[in-house]
């Protein structure tokens, strides 16, 4: 299942020459790491709600934009977007589609099938991207570029990062199909407590009718 946030600048890694001198992630610049580690501690957090604005345009296609709302603690997670919600306890990932009110369910397999949403939120700790440090721009906002290398990311032929004031501003993509993911980040925060068996297990009773699809593999 090929998905999600994010989206990268403008700015052309693959045309830049500087990048052919980037190899594996020893030759990542120490300070784009530091910004993102240090950004990524907000993540790291037993508990974290994001809030987000997601953007995707495909080739040939009208834009589409949607305000999403992501739970996570540790490797279980919660995804809300306009048209579904990917509901994960770190074994069993459910995927709800809002319209045809169907829900897929598939094992997680350690997130090896997809890109979850921890992965682009914690791209710093990826050993499958080179990262440099771009520049500032005029209200803070340090750019960080990053190349896929072969691994996870492969898929994208760019990524571009923004921290300002110590946390992530943006994650942006572009899919090697032309795909363009824009994610900015609204707020974040750490709640102490939730209710976990409610956030991250799908509920079938909630949604009368459901049809389901069970695409486990055995």
């Amino acid at each position: 299942m090929k998905l999600f946030f994010i989206l990268f600048s403008i700015c052309s890694i693959l045309t830049n020459p500087c990048y052919s001198q980037y190899l594996s992630p020893k030759d990542s610049d120490p300070e784009a790491l530091a910004l993102l580690t240090n950004a990524g501690k907000a993540f790291t957090a037993k508990n974290a709600q994001v809030s987000f604005k997601l953007k995707i345009t495909m080739p040939g296609a009208e834009t589409q934009t949607s305000d999403g709302l992501l739970y996570q603690s540790g490797k279980s997670y919660r995804l809300e977007l306009k048209e579904y919600i990917i509901i994960s306890d770190g074994s069993i990932r459910w995927v709800y589609l809002k319209g045809p009110n169907e829900v897929n369910i598939y094992n997680e397999s350690n997130g090896q099938d997809w890109i979850s949403p921890q992965d682009f939120l914690k791209l710093h700790a990826s050993k499958d991207l080179v990262f440099i440090l771009a520049g500032k721009k005029s209200d803070g906002t340090s750019v960080i570029e990053a190349k896929p290398l072969k691994g996870r990311f492969e898929e994208f032929s760019k990524f571009t990062i923004g921290v300002k004031n110590g946390m992530l501003s943006y994650i942006n993509g572009l899919s090697s199909d032309g795909m363009r993911q824009e994610m900015s980040i609204t707020a974040v925060s750490n709640p102490v407590t939730w209710d976990a068996a409610k956030l991250f297990t799908f509920h079938p009773e909630s949604y009368p009718g459901l049809h389901t699809e069970d695409l486990r593999l055995d």
